[in-house]
């Protein structure tokens, strides 16, 4: 504090004399409360912050760099789940294909097995089995085989063949297929044989189609007959 400035504030109040006392008083009381170990301590403190500062500025630059990174890294996951997700894309197209491939496939086998099966059970004569669209309830539905066979001492009487193709054949598949064979019935004249062709199928399909009057061809060449077949020789499935 300067012992000048305190003098003139005085002045503009009091006489000289009692200015210049007044100021004297105040600057040594002044230096009695501010001491030069006060000073050191507060340039301490002061270089303290200064160097916290510094220290926070530092830290702040660092984050700002690990954010960047961390921004860059989520636009390169960003990239990487589009890549995925495209490649997931023409995997399921891939998948789908195959499948497509191995239900043409299975289809094809059933063709020949039936052909062979139906003339070494039942002496039939078979025409040309193959997948084919319907409209039998309005809506046009796709059936995997569709034919027709004649019998020898009926040659005048053709068979329609409807079946299902699948490799492993479920419950939910057989039921399906036994609701198709349903509006079949409808809309087809004369005699039905349903069968549905498979690489395997659980017990409880195999009784389900038994119990529904549907054969059941495997591929090792075996024909399962409904419960209602008369042996040796079944009779055509009859839709009246």
């Amino acid at each position: 504090m300067k012992a000048n400035v305190v003098r003139e504030r005085l002045l503009s109040v009091f006489p000289e004399q009692q200015a210049t006392v007044l100021a004297d008083t105040i600057i040594e009381a002044y230096d009695d409360l501010v001491k030069v170990s006060d000073f050191s301590e507060l340039k301490a403190i002061a270089k303290e912050l200064a160097m916290a500062q510094a220290r926070t500025e530092v830290r702040v630059e660092e984050l700002a760099v690990a954010q960047q990174r961390t921004e860059q890294r989520v636009e390169e996951l960003t990239q990487a789940q589009q890549q995925t997700e495209k490649a997931v894309q023409g995997l399921a197209r891939q998948v789908g294909g195959l499948s497509d491939t191995i239900g043409g496939d299975i289809e094809d086998i059933a063709y020949i097995t039936l052909y062979d099966l139906l003339q070494r059970e039942f002496g039939w004569q078979v025409g040309v089995l193959e997948r084919t669209w319907h409209s039998w309830d309005r809506q046009p539905e796709e059936v995997d085989i569709f034919g027709q066979a004649t019998a020898p001492e009926q040659p005048d009487h053709p068979c329609w063949i409807v079946g299902e193709a699948k490799h492993n054949l479920t419950l939910k598949e057989a039921q399906r297929f036994v609701r198709q064979l349903a509006r079949a019935r409808r809309m087809l004249t004369g005699d039905i044989f349903a069968v549905c062709f498979c690489y395997r199928a659980r017990p409880e399909v195999q009784h389900f189609l038994a119990e529904s009057g549907v054969y059941l061809a495997f591929s090792y060449r075996k024909l399962a007959p409904p419960t209602n077949a008369a042996p040796p020789k079944p009779a055509f499935w009859n839709q009246e």
